[in-house]
C-alpha cells in the first residue's frame, strides 16, 4: 500500500512537545512547523507554501523564480525615510540522514524532535536545524517583527545542501538589497566574513562481471557506527571515513586471497563524511578460512587505530548468501576499485597560512555506490579550497585517478569563495549589536564550509553580507542539536541590528 503524509492546514499544525515553553516563541513555534514538512534538496514545495502563506497572513508580499527561491517583501515599520533594504537569507532544504536502524522516510515523515538541557536533537535523525532555524529565525521576524525595521526581503534559497543550486540559478533581479544577513552559520558567538568554495567531482568506472562457480563463498563486510559530521566544518577533526575503512579491510583481504567485489555502497551526501559502508564480496571456498583470518588482522588494526577517535565503531565479517541476478566483478575490475577507494583523496590537504587554524584546501571521499547487478561503481569526491588554483588542482587529480582506472569523469559546477572585505559597514554595525547583547565582542572568522554568501556577492554587485546564527553542532549527521539559548541570543542579535540600520 503506498503511504501518503496527510498534510494539516497550517494553522492546525501541533507544536511538538519538546519546543513547549522555549523562548522566542515564534521561532520555536516556526521551526517547529518546518520540522513537520518533509523538505529534501529539491523538494521545498510544501516548504515554500508555508512561508507564502504566512507572508500572506501578514501582509507581506512575495515572489519566486524560475528554481524556486522565495523573496517575501515587509514593509518597512517606525524606520526613518532612507532606511536601507536589508536582505535575510536561509535556505529550505536540509540535509537528511539517520541511523541505520532507524525506520524513517525523508520524503513523507516529520522530523520528531527531542530536548535534553539546553539543546534540540532529533530522534535518529537529522534535525534540520542546518539550516531550518534560520529559516525560522527569517519567519519569526515577518510574524513577531521588533519594535522598529527598515523595508525587508526574506530571501529562502533551495537545494543549498546538494551543491548551492538554489543560489547559483538565482535571478538576481529578485533582490533589491545590497545589506545581506545570512544565518547559516554554526557558532554561536561568531560573525562569518569568508568562506571557502567548493566542487565535487563524480567518477563512473565500468565493470564486466563473471559467471558464478560453484566453489566460491561469499560474504558481507559492513563498517559503521562512526560519528560522520560536516564536510568543511569536520574535516580536520579525528573522524573516520567508512568508504576509506571498507577500501582498507577489502585492500587487505585481497592481498591474503582472489576477493572478486560483488556490490559496494556507502555515503549520502557530498557534504556529509561517510558514516557506513558495506560490500559483498567472494573467495574461493579453500580461501576462506584464510580471507576471515585477514580481516580479522586488519579489523584488529583499525580498531586501534580509531579506538581514541570513533569508540562506537563496529566492523561486520558475516556469511552470505549471494544476491539473485548478480556475479562477482573480474579481478581485474576489482582491482581498480580497490585502487581508487585507497588513492582518492580525503582529509586535510594543506592548512591556511592566511587563516591561522583553518583549513584551507580539503578532499572528502563522500560516496561509493555499485549494486550486485550494476554495470558501474559510482564515486563522488567533494573539495573545498579558499585558494581557486588549489580546488582546482585537487579536482584534477581526482580526474586523472579516474580516467586512469579508465571511468568516465563528471565535474560538477562548484560554487565561489567569499572573499573577506575589510571595509564593510553592516559588519561594524553587526559586531556593535553583538556587544549590545551578549556583553562582549563577537569572533570575526572566515569557515571552510560553503556558504551562499560568495554566489550572491558575484550576482549582486556592490553586495554587503556577514553571517551568523545559533551554536549548532553534528551538523549533517543525526547527532545534529542546536542551542536553545544560543538561538535566543542570535535572535535578539538580529533583532537589535535590525533596528539600528533602521
Amino acid at each position: 500500500m503506498k503511504r501518503e503524509r496527510l498534510l494539516l492546514p497550517v494553522s492546525m499544525t501541533p507544536l511538538p512537545p519538546a519546543y513547549f515553553g522555549l523562548e522566542p516563541a515564534a521561532v520555536w513555534q516556526h521551526f517547529g512547523a518546518l520540522n513537520q514538512i518533509p523538505r529534501p534538496s529539491g523538494q521545498e514545495d510544501a516548504a515554500r507554501a508555508y512561508v507564502q502563506h504566512m507572508a500572506q497572513n501578514h501582509g507581506a508580499t512575495w515572489q519566486t523564480d524560475a528554481r524556486g527561491n522565495l523573496v517575501v517583501r515587509v514593509a518597512a515599520r517606525e524606520a526613518r525615510g532612507d532606511a536601507p533594504i536589508v536582505t535575510l537569507q536561509s535556505h529550505l532544504d536540509m540535509v537528511c540522514q539517520k541511523r541505520p536502524d532507524v525506520a524513517h522516510d525523508f520524503n513523507l515523515d516529520p522530523i520528531v524532535p527531542r530536548r535534553d538541557g539546553d539543546k534540540i536533537f532529533a530522534l535518529g535523525t537529522t534535525l534540520g536545524a542546518d539550516n531550518g532555524i534560520g529559516a525560522a529565525m527569517m519567519l519569526a521576524i515577518l510574524t513577531n517583527p521588533p519594535t522598529r525595521h527598515g523595508p525587508l526581503e526574506l530571501l529562502f534559497t533551495v537545494e543549498e545542501e546538494t551543491g548551492l543550486f538554489g543560489a547559483a540559478h538565482l535571478d538576481g533581479q529578485l533582490v533589491r538589497g545590497r545589506l545581506l544577513v545570512n544565518l547559516d552559520s554554526e557558532e554561536g558567538d561568531e560573525i562569518t566574513v569568508g568562506c571557502a568554495g567548493g566542487a565535487t567531482t563524480n567518477l563512473f568506472l565500468p565493470v564486466a562481471r563473471v559467471a558464478v562457480t560453484p566453489n566460491f563463498v561469499t560474504s558481507r563486510i559492513n563498517v559503521g557506527g562512526l560519528q560522520g559530521g560536516h564536510s568543511g566544518v569536520q574535516i580536520g577533526g579525528n573522524l573516520g571515513n567508512a568508504i576509506k575503512i571498507l577500501g582498507q579491510i577489502l585492500s587487505a583481504t585481497s592481498e591474503n586471497c582472489d576477493l572478486r567485489l560483488i556490490g559496494i555502497d556507502g555515503g549520502t551526501a557530498h557534504n556529509a563524511i561517510p558514516r557506513d559502508a558495506w560490500a559483498e564480496v567472494s573467495v574461493p571456498a579453500e580461501q576462506k578460512e584464510a580471507s576471515q583470518a585477514a580481516f580479522a588482522h586488519v579489523a584488529h588494526e583499525i580498531k586501534a587505530r580509531w579506538r581514541a577517535f570513533e569508540p562506537d565503531l563496529h566492523l561486520e565479517h558475516e556469511q552470505s548468501a549471494l544476491p539473485d541476478n548478480s556475479s562477482p566483478l573480474s579481478l581485474a575490475d576489482t582491482t581498480k576499485v580497490l585502487g581508487l577507494l585507497r588513492d582518492l583523496p580525503h582529509g586535510v590537504a594543506k592548512m591556511s597560512a592566511r587563516f591561522e587554524g583553518k583549513v584551507q584546501t580539503s578532499s572528502n571521499l563522500a560516496e561509493v555506490h555499485g549494486g550486485p547487478e550494476s554495470e558501474e561503481v559510482a564515486f563522488s569526491v567533494s573539495n573545498r579550497s579558499f585558494v581557486a588554483d588549489e580546488l582546482q588542482e585537487m579536482q584534477q587529480k581526482v580526474a586523472d585517478l579516474g580516467r586512469a582506472a579508465g571511468a568516465r569523469v563528471e565535474a560538477r559546477d562548484g560554487y565561489p569563495g567569499w572573499e573577506p572585505r575589510g571595509d564593510s559597514p553592516l559588519l561594524q554595525t553587526a559586531m556593535r549589536a553583538f556587544e549590545s547583547v551578549m556583553g562582549k565582542a563577537p569572533h570575526i572568522e572566515v569557515v571552510h564550509a560553503g556558504l551562499e554568501c560568495g554566489l550572491l556577492c558575484e550576482k549582486l554587485l556592490d553586495l554587503d553580507a556577514v553571517s551568523f546564527g545559533p551554536l549548532i553542532r553534528g551538523a549533517h549527521t543525526p547527532e545534529e542539536w542546536v542551542s536553545i539559548p544560543s538561538t535566543a541570543e542570535n535572535f535578539a542579535v538580529l533583532n537589535t541590528l535590525l533596528e539600528e540600520l533602521a
